[in-house]
């Protein structure tokens, strides 16, 4: 006779399957980045028709521990400067650790914005075989929400999704080819598509040019002017895919991030 014992080891047993199986699942190959990478931007702010110089930003990769496992620590910097920090003052950082293999671990934002101080803390489990996203919002100290997401697919937050962008094979995409993956946004999961919109040559701000894969992700948003789209990604096409410009939509304006140097590419 099966005691509850039994039982109990056979849960845990396939338990422990499912969430190798999910892992496995959300594993992307990367051959394009690696630790060490280090990314500067010129942050510019758009209100009507004229970008302004509002500060600098920066995106960079470190090979790092968590929970003891070797992971990737990415992090995206943000500052305002000159006349812009004087209208309304920016200081963000956003991390994100991930597996070697691009499985979302944690993701944590602390935004020093206007007079607000806002944070997130947003942890992963994959132990039940489904992907769980815990996310803790707080502003000002003060506890915002503290929600729960389940996903049966991978999901992404909003730094990691742009170096899983980096991953995918557009060798095999067309123009208007899509790639959809789920998104936290907020205390919300949503779809987020990863739309190809074939090639441009953008200039940067180290005085090239790149022939770049022009990304454009969507999701089904209200914050975002456009409705649906959220981000424009401009990588080069080549082997680093190395994001060159990044326009982000907003309530009121828009932003956009123009490379300004690099260094520690993998290619």
């Amino acid at each position: 006779m099966i005691n509850k014992i039994t039982i109990r080891l056979i849960i845990l047993s396939l338990l422990t399957l499912f969430s190798i199986q999910l892992k496995a699942q959300c594993e992307t190959p990367n051959t394009s980045f690696q630790g060490g990478e280090f990314l500067q931007f010129d942050l510019y702010f758009k209100y009507g028709i004229i970008y302004t110089k509002a500060g600098n930003s920066t995106l960079s990769v470190a090979d790092a521990k968590y929970k003891n496992k070797d992971a990737y620590k990415m992090i995206l910097t943000a500052n305002s400067v000159g006349a812009a920090n004087a209208v309304f003052s920016i200081a963000d950082t956003l991390t994100s650790y991930t597996t070697k293999s691009i499985v979302p671990l944690a993701y944590l934002k602390d935004a020093h914005e206007g007079g607000d101080y806002r944070t997130e803390r947003a942890t992963y489990d994959y132990s039940s075989g489904k992907t769980k996203l815990r996310n803790i919002n707080k502003k000002n100290n003060r506890l915002r929400y503290d929600t729960t997401l389940v996903s049966k697919d991978c999901m992404y937050d909003m730094l990691s999704i742009v170096y899983y962008a980096r991953t995918l094979n557009y060798d095999n995409m067309k123009k208007g080819d899509q790639v959809t993956v789920s998104f936290l946004s907020g205390r919300k999961k949503v779809n987020m598509h990863i739309e190809h919109h074939g090639f441009e040559s953008v200039s940067a701000n180290d005085g090239r040019k790149y022939n770049c894969i022009k990304l454009v992700l969507m999701i089904n948003e209200r914050a975002f002017e456009d409705k649906n789209e959220a981000m424009k990604v401009y990588i080069t096409n080549d082997l680093n895919r190395i994001p060159i410009r990044i326009d982000s939509k907003l309530k009121v304006g828009s932003t956009r991030a123009l490379l300004k140097s690099y260094r520690g590419q993998r290619n």
